[in-house]
């Protein structure tokens, strides 16, 4: 797994009708909708930010957790109509003995139904897997989830099982969570050596 490769400077990854970038201050009154807004936290380990302004703590935090080479935090963009964020993609639990991250992705609940998301897990499972060589993807969702297990399922993600009682989250108290991986062998490749 080349980490240097994910580390060198924030990943611009395009796919299909969507692509992942570095956010930047022009994003902040659109990363409030995302992160402000309760019903997107409803399935998420912490609660929603309190104010816009920590939004510019959080797009710091990003920046540190980057040069720190500890996670990648890349904003959601729609391809055309001014490519507004829509949500924020995480990777992150980077372990490069076994070449596996861990993935997270928050859409705006005005861009729900889009396939936003569907795109964008895609487009980072190819970045991932043909450019940086990481072997093993895996996703934490809650079993109520069922928008996002949607989402890792139509991505080609098994379920590997349930943790139950297994984690603490702050908002929510002990929780279960059921846990999704993607490996190479689990996708096709067409002849353009991407996997999707």
């Amino acid at each position: 797994m080349n980490t240097g490769l994910l580390f060198s400077s924030f990943p611009f990854i395009a796919g299909q009708g969507v692509s992942l970038a570095r956010m930047s201050d022009l994003d902040l009154p659109a990363l409030w909708d995302v992160l402000g807004d309760e019903e997107n936290f409803r399935y998420a380990p912490t609660g929603p930010l309190q104010s816009p302004e920590q939004c510019v703590t959080r797009l710091l935090q990003a920046e540190a957790m980057f040069r720190d080479r500890v996670a990648v935090m890349l904003g959601i963009y729609p391809e055309g109509g001014g490519s507004r964020l829509a949500g924020v993609f995480e990777i992150y639990s980077i372990e490069p003995r076994t070449q596996a991250v861990t993935v997270r992705f928050t859409l705006s609940r005005t861009r729900r139904g889009e396939s936003l998301a569907t795109g964008a897990l895609r487009a980072c499972v190819d970045y991932l897997m043909v450019n940086v060589g990481v072997h093993r993807i895996q996703a934490y969702v809650l079993p109520a989830n069922y928008r996002g297990i949607l989402v890792l399922e139509r991505c080609g993600f098994v379920k590997e099982g349930t943790i139950r009682e297994g984690f603490y989250w702050p908002d929510k108290g002990i929780v279960d969570l059921s846990l999704y991986s993607l490996l190479p062998t689990d996708l096709k490749r067409p002849q353009d050596g991407h996997v999707f």
